[in-house]
């Protein structure tokens, strides 16, 4: 039996994603070589989806604070430990002044071994998971590329790779859409509603980013009180 019949049922291309992600990148390319011999396609359609901390960080400011503000600053801290002093500051850009400073602070303190350093990176990785299934990460906005059809086993075994459905052919570019709930034929007052919704989700990030630096207040407030 080779090593994708048990991953051809539904579910099984996810199932097979998420032990890529939490593989080490040595054990994770021998089983993507392993997996290329036996379907390219699989092979090419699981290297597109996965997700690395790179990929993460990469993303728009606004979702990064969705992700930073959620994630314990330890854990933060110590994944970004070690990497180049000017990509730390520009991930670190999107939070609140308070909220920089104190991790900024725990990098300095805090000295984690390699494998400690991966464990957090892990651990990110796993919590953007979450916050994609919960919905608090849409990945047809945040990543189009990483999204899985539902159907993904039956379309991989029908004939080679599957384009993620965001990057699809231009029959979709070319077909009109029916407007949506908030849609408009009008150009004009399309512009206008993507720019109100932009500023929705920029207002929400930095209700979140707020929220965090509240919650480190109180921490310090704590801290105070019990020295004195």
């Amino acid at each position: 039996m080779g090593m994708l019949d048990r991953y051809k049922k539904k579910g099984g291309f996810f199932q097979l994603l998420q032990l890529l992600e939490t593989s080490p990148n040595a054990k994770r390319e021998q089983f993507l070589s392993l997996i290329a011999g036996e379907s390219p396609a699989w092979e090419e359609a699981l290297r597109k989806r996965i997700l690395t901390i790179n990929r993460v960080y990469s993303w728009e400011s606004q979702y990064l604070v969705e992700i930073f503000s959620r994630v314990q600053p330890l854990t933060l801290s110590n994944a970004l430990h070690g990497n180049p002093p000017e990509q730390v500051e520009q991930l670190l850009s999107c939070l609140p002044p308070i909220s920089k400073r104190k991790i900024t602070d725990l990098m300095a303190e805090s000295n984690p071994t390699p494998a400690e350093k991966g464990t957090c990176v892990s651990k990110i990785l796993s919590e953007v998971r979450g916050f994609v299934s919960q919905g608090i990460l849409k990945l047809e906005k945040v990543d189009p590329e990483l999204l899985v059809p539902e159907n993904i086993e039956e379309m991989l075994s029908v004939g080679g790779y599957v384009t993620p459905p965001a990057m699809d052919s231009e029959v979709t570019k070319k077909e009109p859409r029916p407007n949506a709930i908030g849609e408009t034929t009008d150009p004009g007052a399309q512009q206008e509603v993507d720019f109100l919704k932009r500023k929705m989700n920029q207002l929400a990030a930095e209700v979140n980013a707020l929220k965090h630096e509240n919650s480190v207040l109180k921490d310090k407030l704590a801290q105070i009180k019990k020295i004195a």
